[in-house]
Parts: structure tokens; C-alpha cells; sequence
């Protein structure tokens, strides 16, 4: 990714107290942007913005949308989750000031090793599922300050919201769309939230959940790193949801020949279609992974990573290097910049191109008829695919699930009425 521009070449932006220096990139709700806190003798204090649009501001479920992730984010204080230290309103605009990490997203990450045929392999995948299940161990876990569970379930446990810095550390970032006690689930009926390809069963089928669909999530970003194929992810909309919703999972040695028994036994347990029979904890995922690598003797530490980050991303001509970014799609309606949402949540073309430079957004599938994400060919190793697809072809006509259709089209009408009565 080429290092963005500054907003104004030659002056700085001030919002409120923080100097936006960057713009890092765009999504159809909210900005992302590098800045700064200043304060006396020179003290500087680096930060990224997440700005949600004035548009959106005045519509009350998106400001409690955003407010309610402030208050999730500020309750934890983890080293592998990414920290939200302020939130605020400035001219309108509702923002959150978040940790800066120099780095990459997991899914850029992927791209680009696909790209330059570098296999991640099972020491990558074991480094990042280590930090994810310590992460989410600690999330799951957490309670207010009266002792109550939290009940947190994250929701969108993808590799666009898996960050890795330039020094091989591993952060879990963007809890918009996080189910908890904060916000009491306020959820219109029929919207199912999260990226479709990362959904567990129960998820996308729009069923009650709990922890173990994150755990579930995270084996499907585990298996795609450590075998370099997508899971469920498929040319279409349509065949991707009757994937994941099927949730038929081929063993990781099968698409991958010598792949590790151990691994994929715990892959497999990560992934299994009925709740009871996956692990119960992302702890108990943390020790098997802590055990395997001890069978591997292979050090702890994000060596192997930052190693990995030097040689995907050098530094350019003038020895800057990019920044890794959240993805700031998870909010209804969220669109990539090639289309934008109307109140009555129909996509339209934009008469904007995305600025030179910046990133677009892959965004979060919301509702059934949401927009696909970024890359939606799926197909080939160059940077419009994540990884290579599958072997097998999307599931045929005969395979599609008539109920899953009569309750997108549900859902597509009440998403409707949604958008008609907060416009």
C-alpha cells in the first residue's frame, strides 16, 4: 500500500485538540485518519481518528452505535487488542481515538504473501491464533466494574480486523458491531451482523449466539492462513452465505498435502458445526496451540512476524512505511467507496474515485442484501484475492437453501423499512 498523502499538503488539519496528519482511509460511514496529540515542549503523541461522517451523525442508531463501541473499547486494556482512549463529538462528528499501529491487517498480509507465492505456513498461523485466543480469552472473561459479565461477542472476527505491527505484534481491533451487556443487544429484527465468509452457522442463520462463535470465526482466519485457501468465501453473494450456512469444512490435509495432524485437529475442533462439540473457551484453544508449538520447539515472540512484515512491506523511496488500519465498515450500511447508501439502503454508483493513495475499505456485511465485500472475484493470488479459492466449485442451484432466501428477503424488507423510518 502507498503511504497516503497528507489531507493538505503543506498544512495540518486541527480537530479539536488532535492534528490530523493523514487520511488512511475511507469507508462509507466513517474516516480513518494519522494524527497527532500535542501538548507543551514539544511533546507529540501519535493516534489514528476514527471520524464517523456528519450525515450519520444526526441518525440516532448510528451515534448509539458508535458510542456504544466507545464504551465497549474502554473497558479493555489487553496487549493484543487494539486501545480506544478517547471519544468525543467535534462540529458534529462523532470520533474515537484509538492506539496507532505501524503495521498491516492480517487480510493485506495474506494478499500480499499470495501474491509473491510466500507460504505463511503453521508457525504464522500458531503466532496469530495464540494472540487472538489470548485476546478474546480476555474479552469473553471481562466484567464491569460491579463484578457483572460483560457477556462481550465480538462478531466480526475476520482478518481485516486482525492487525500485526511492524514488530510482529498481533492486536485485535473494531468492536462496532460487538454484542455485550453495554449496549443490550439493540439489533433491528432480521439484520444479521458481520462479513458473511466469517460467520459461524449459527451467526449467519441469524440464532442466538455466545462466545463460541467467535471461536468459531477465528478457526475459519486460522484454517485460510495456514493453507493459503478460502473456506467459505465464493464468487457470489449468495453461494458464500450457502457456504458458510452449510458449514462443511474439508480437512486442512486435503487441500494442503503434509499438513500437521496436531494443527489440524485443532482446526477442525475450532470449526465444528455444532457449538457443543467445538472448544468451550478460547483459553482451552490458547493451551492446545501453547502445546503444539512446544512439540514444535518453536520460541515465543513476534520474530518470525516482524521478519515476515520487513519482507512483504519494505519501507519505500523515502523509507516510510504504511499503517495498519481497522476496518470502519461495521455499521448498517456500511459500503466500499465504489457505491454509497441511500436512506432507503439501496447501493448507487458513487461520483467519487477513491483518493490516490488511500485504502478502500472492505465492508461489513450487515444486512442480507449488504453489499459484497472488496475483491469479490475471490479468484487468482494477485492483490484482488485474498488467497486462492477453493478447489471445489460454489454450490450449484440444487444446493441453495429456499428458507436462507425467504428470510433474506425478510430481512431485506425490514432493512428497508430501518433505513425509511431513521432517514
Amino acid at each position: 500500500m502507498v503511504t497516503p498523502s497528507p489531507v493538505a499538503p503543506g498544512a495540518d488539519e486541527r480537530f479539536g485538540k488532535y492534528r490530523i496528519l493523514q487520511r488512511l482511509a475511507v469507508g462509507g460511514m466513517a474516516h480513518i485518519f494519522l494524527a497527532t496529540i500535542d501538548g507543551p515542549d514539544g511533546f507529540s503523541k501519535a493516534c489514528v481518528i476514527k471520524r464517523i461522517l456528519p450525515e450519520y451523525a444526526n441518525l440516532e442508531p448510528f451515534s448509539r452505535m458508535f458510542a456504544d463501541e466507545a464504551k465497549v473499547a474502554a473497558l479493555l486494556t489487553h496487549p493484543n487488542i487494539v486501545q480506544v482512549f478517547d471519544f468525543g463529538k467535534i462540529d458534529g462528528q462523532y470520533y474515537l481515538a484509538m492506539e496507532w499501529i505501524q503495521g498491516q491487517s492480517l487480510d493485506r498480509i495474506m494478499r500480499h504473501a499470495a501474491a509473491a507465492s510466500i507460504p505463511l505456513g503453521n508457525r504464522v498461523t500458531v503466532d496469530v491464533g495464540l494472540a487472538m485466543s489470548d485476546a478474546l480469552s480476555y474479552a469473553h472473561a471481562k466484567t464491569l466494574s460491579d463484578g457483572t459479565p460483560l457477556k462481550l461477542v465480538h462478531r466480526d472476527i475476520t482478518p481485516g480486523n486482525v492487525l500485526v505491527s511492524r514488530d510482529g505484534i498481533v492486536k485485535l481491533a473494531d468492536f462496532g458491531i460487538v454484542k455485550s451487556s453495554v449496549n443490550l443487544e439493540r439489533t433491528v429484527a432480521g439484520v444479521v451482523k458481520g462479513k458473511y465468509a466469517y460467520m459461524s452457522p449459527e451467526q449467519i442463520t441469524n440464532r442466538e449466539l455466545d462466545h463460541r462463535s467467535d471461536l468459531y470465526s477465528l478457526g475459519i482466519v486460522l484454517y485460510e492462513l495456514s493453507t493459503g485457501r478460502r473456506l467459505f468465501k465464493r464468487d457470489t453473494m449468495e453461494a458464500t452465505i450457502v457456504a458458510a450456512s452449510q458449514g462443511d469444512v474439508p480437512a486442512p490435509s486435503q487441500v494442503s498435502p503434509g499438513f500437521s495432524p496436531e494443527l489440524e485437529r485443532i482446526l477442525l475442533k475450532l470449526l465444528a458445526k455444532d457449538q457443543d462439540a467445538r472448544y468451550q473457551t478460547a483459553r482451552e484453544v490458547h493451551d492446545d496451540l501453547e502445546r503444539f508449538r512446544g512439540t514444535q520447539h518453536w520460541t515465543s515472540g513476534g520474530r518470525e512476524l516482524a521478519t515476515l512484515m520487513a519482507t512483504l512491506f519494505p519501507p519505500d523511496d523515502r523509507g516510510r512505511v504504511s499503517t495498519a488500519v481497522a476496518v470502519p465498515g461495521s455499521m448498517p450500511g456500511s459500503t466500499s467507496l465504489g457505491s454509497t447508501r441511500t436512506p432507503t439502503g439501496i447501493s448507487s454508483p458513487s461520483p467519487f474515485a477513491p483518493p490516490e493513495g488511500v485504502q478502500a475499505l472492505e465492508p461489513s456485511a450487515l444486512v442480507v442484501t449488504g453489499v459484497l465485500p472488496r475483491g469479490t472475484t475471490g479468484t487468482g493470488t494477485g492483490p484482488t484475492g485474498l488467497i486462492a479459492p477453493p478447489a471445489e466449485q460454489a454450490a450449484g442451484p440444487e444446493a441453495f437453501p429456499w428458507g436462507l432466501a425467504a428470510a433474506a428477503g425478510v430481512a431485506a424488507v425490514g432493512s428497508a423499512l430501518f433505513w425509511l423510518f431513521v432517514a
